[in-house]
């Protein structure tokens, strides 16, 4: 493992559709000033399910598991600016945009794809913490939640205070950090909590590192852990389960894991809205 994955671990217009049980379109959507591609599935029964992808990474991400969550409901990937078949519309470079305004275009997104409210919201790596901002800025849009290897807002700081070397991926000056990627400075801790219901979802196969860091792997790994457990102790109604086949790619490895922690989250807020 090379030393910024450390880091990156945990970062013409179709028509519109009005019918929220209909599959809405795919292809790209006005998002505020940016046009963003999104990709839907399945007919809608209960909340719909977004998929948001890790740092760098795009919708084909999700291409095994997409497919069969659209058997029991509306489901829908996309592309951040600058990634995937979204076009770069402000000239930002991808992934330098502050995170208010990342999960924002996302929200302007699915009015526009008129992919209507409430969610399950799924996050891998990176996209733990936009489904969390999200889930923090717009709550009443949430039903439930999946972090899928999910990044941890402390991890940065963590990561440093094991290895100053290991850190070389997102930016480590605290206010652009912040600004980047919602995290809080070095030793302080994550505040947010939810009421939502919540798996996460860890993987089981420990990391591997490069020199230097080797010698550290047993720490990088416990801190991998606790930071998971963290993570699911931040909701009263969470569950930890362990992909035991998996790297941190969970939903390449293991699909079927990620798919039915998905299907038990929707179901669970499905029955509690009806």
């Amino acid at each position: 493992m090379r030393l910024h994955f450390v880091a990156s671990l945990f970062l013409a217009l179709p028509l519109l559709i009005g019918n929220r049980g209909a599959s809405a379109q795919t292809g790209l959507f006005p998002a505020g000033s940016r046009h963003l591609y999104v990709h839907c599935e399945g007919k809608r029964h209960g909340p719909a399910v977004i998929l948001d992808a890790g740092l760098f990474r795009d919708s084909t991400d999700w291409r095994l598991v997409q497919p069969e969550v659209a058997r029991f409901t509306q489901v829908c990937s996309y592309d951040r600016e600058g990634l995937g078949k979204s076009v770069v519309d402000t000239g930002a470079k991808p992934e330098t945009e502050c995170i208010d305004v990342v999960v924002n275009d996302l929200r302007k997104l699915l009015k526009s794809a008129h992919v209507a409210p409430p969610y399950v919201l799924v996050g891998h790596s990176g996209g733990g913490l936009r489904v969390r901002r999200y889930t923090r800025n717009y709550p009443d849009q949430v039903a439930g939640l999946v972090f899928v290897d999910s990044a941890h807002e402390e991890q940065i700081w963590r990561f440093q205070a094991i290895d100053p070397r290991s850190v070389q991926g997102p930016p480590t000056n605290p206010d652009r950090a912040i600004c980047g990627g919602g995290l809080p400075y070095p030793g302080e801790h994550l505040t947010w909590h939810t009421d939502k219901p919540l798996i996460v979802l860890e993987h089981g196969i420990p990391l591997t590192f490069d020199e230097p860091l080797a010698a550290h792997t047993a720490e990088f790994n416990a801190a991998v852990d606790s930071m998971a457990r963290d993570l699911a102790s931040r909701s009263s109604k969470s569950q930890l389960r362990i992909a035991k086949k998996s790297g941190h790619d969970i939903m390449l490895d293991e699909p079927q894991v990620v798919v039915q922690a998905i299907r038990d989250i929707w179901g669970k807020v499905t029955v509690a809205i009806r």
